[in-house]
């Protein structure tokens, strides 16, 4: 779903107010600041993706060698995570055997998810690492018992970017203006804060989510043969297309000019940084294909909760990313086009689609049982948000909490410079303290 500039311009010209909350001229540079709804050439929070060509068959190529490349990066950051925990054997075990290991895990699913702008390559990369730590020896509980907060983290870090893509939109709006539309850009903050601040106890004090994904890994094992379905995969497409000419080559040539312990953090960081520009192609080759004119559509995508969710999550499974799903609702936010309790419901939808998206899906493939198990945790996980958040009589707590949060913000006379410190503290400082004490 892509916003087209002169659309919303003509919008803004065509419906003026009292205040109006984007001028013409700014709505444009809002957009294109917001890099999430840019035309042909425009920016994505990815960096700058070259698009070739409007044609089927140029974006179609696009999408194929970014997809590639992501399966190809999955592979790679498996094959270092084995390098590095054969190599840095004790240490790593000392940190993800310690007490506060699953504390550091979740300190490190949020910085990392906030630094990338992608819960899907951090819980992607989360699955294939801890698989490989597995493959070299690592307990199957203690894998679970760092991975499965390190994917809750993700999930808060990954709203870091609806909250920047706000100071974008506010070139042409008035402190009111701006202020008004900040529960709209937290409400996601709040929802995973809350969350993860219930479910991460839940989990420390019984085991709840680890102890399930482990019974269901279990039994898929042992039921269902998945060993063997995943063995059967890698050995008939994987190995053949990509571990052999690529990974394997890449490896030897890294650890042969560096060493073993170097080459393996080397590998990881290369690899990690394929994970992310492929998704950049990905994301961009999907949204040309969506593009569309939303004028039309947008009224009756938000005209009930139920179609605000299949909204978000229709969004989101297709363009592979939850931070451009939410993020594509701030201008409609800023604009007074959706409000706040008619986003919620999309915000949720955008939530949910991450669990089971592509590069999701790939990544239980590719992480074996240990990425069914920690998958599983992060469908789990919303799953239990969605009827704790949106079902149950608790449904309204986030939107009155990111109100009242809004409305402090509000209240300060430089209400950018909260929300910035907002984002710092809660995205940067906090996890990095952590990690640092722990």
């Amino acid at each position: 779903m892509v916003v087209h500039l002169d659309t919303l311009e003509s919008r803004v010209h065509c419906t003026p107010t009292k205040h109006s909350l984007v001028k013409a001229h700014s709505g444009s540079s809002m957009l294109r600041g917001a890099g999430l709804m840019s035309r042909r050439g425009g920016s994505s929070p990815w960096g700058d993706v070259p698009i070739l060509s409007s044609t089927k068959i140029r974006v179609a190529l696009i999408l194929v060698v970014g997809i590639f490349l992501f399966i190809s990066s999955l592979e790679g950051v498996k094959s270092g995570f084995k390098l590095i925990f054969t190599e840095w054997q004790k240490g790593i075990l000392g940190m993800i055997t310690a007490d506060t290991a699953p504390l550091t895990g979740l300190a490190i699913g949020i910085l990392s998810t906030a630094l990338v702008q992608s819960s899907s390559a951090v819980v992607a990369a989360t699955m294939v690492s801890m698989s490989g730590m597995v493959v070299g020896g690592l307990p199957m509980d203690a894998a679970m018992r760092f991975g499965v907060p390190m994917v809750l983290g993700a999930n808060i870090g990954t709203t870091v970017t609806n909250t920047i893509v706000v100071f974008g939109v506010k070139r042409g709006m008035t402190t009111k203006e701006f202020g008004d539309t900040i529960p709209g850009v937290i409400v996601d903050d709040v929802y995973e804060a809350l969350t993860i601040s219930i479910f991460f106890i839940v989990e420390m004090t019984t085991g709840l989510i680890s102890n399930t994904v482990l019974v269901l890994g279990n039994y898929l094992t042992e039921s269902l043969k998945l060993e063997e379905v995943f063995a059967a995969f890698d050995k008939t497409i994987i190995d053949i297309i990509i571990k052999e000419p690529i990974v394997k080559p890449l490896t030897n040539l890294v650890t042969d000019l560096f060493g073993v312990r170097v080459g393996g953090v080397l590998l990881f960081i290369i690899w990690f940084a394929v994970i992310v520009f492929s998704m950049g192609l990905i994301t961009k080759g999907l949204e040309n294909l969506i593009q569309t004119d939303w004028e039309d559509k947008v009224k009756s995508a938000f005209s009930s909760p139920a179609k605000g969710f299949f909204t978000g999550f229709s969004i989101t499974w297709v363009v592979g990313s939850s931070s451009i799903g939410t993020s594509l609702i701030v201008p409609f936010l800023a604009t007074k086009v959706v409000d706040l309790k008619k986003a919620y419901p999309y915000l949720c939808g955008c939530n949910m689609a991450t669990t089971v998206d592509l590069s999701q899906i790939y990544g239980y493939v590719a992480g074996g049982i240990v990425g069914v198990m920690l998958g599983s945790a992060h469908i789990l996980l919303n799953i239990m948000a969605l009827i704790l958040w949106l079902v149950s009589p608790l449904r309204f707590v986030p939107i009155r909490v990111a109100e009242e949060i809004g409305r402090r913000i509000q209240e300060n006379e430089n209400a950018s410079l909260s929300l910035a410190i907002w984002v710092i503290v809660i995205f940067f400082v906090v996890p990095i303290a952590i990690i640092y004490l722990s």
